[in-house]
């Protein structure tokens, strides 16, 4: 069984995917894929998602545990000799 954050950040992830190959496609004039879907992703969060500003986006990434990468630990200076 996944985690709650898991499951938001793997169904965000699909819609926003398909919403944005949409997008594109009917940029070029190519027939757009089906997005039918649920009606949440599809007429509440992916609007909503694409009208806030990136600084807000991020805050709320960085707020859902688990949604975001891990930062890399920083490392102190090498001990001696390279060779």
């Amino acid at each position: 069984m996944t985690s709650p954050s898991a499951w938001l950040r793997s169904n965000s992830q699909h819609y926003l995917l398909r919403d944005s190959q949409a997008r594109v496609a009917r940029r070029r004039g190519y027939p757009p894929p089906d997005t039918a879907g649920s009606l949440f992703w599809t007429k509440v969060f992916i609007p909503i998602y694409r009208v806030l500003p990136w600084g807000l986006r991020k805050r709320i990434m960085v707020a859902i545990p688990g949604s975001h990468t891990k930062q890399w630990v920083k490392q102190g200076l090498p001990e001696g000799p390279a060779v």
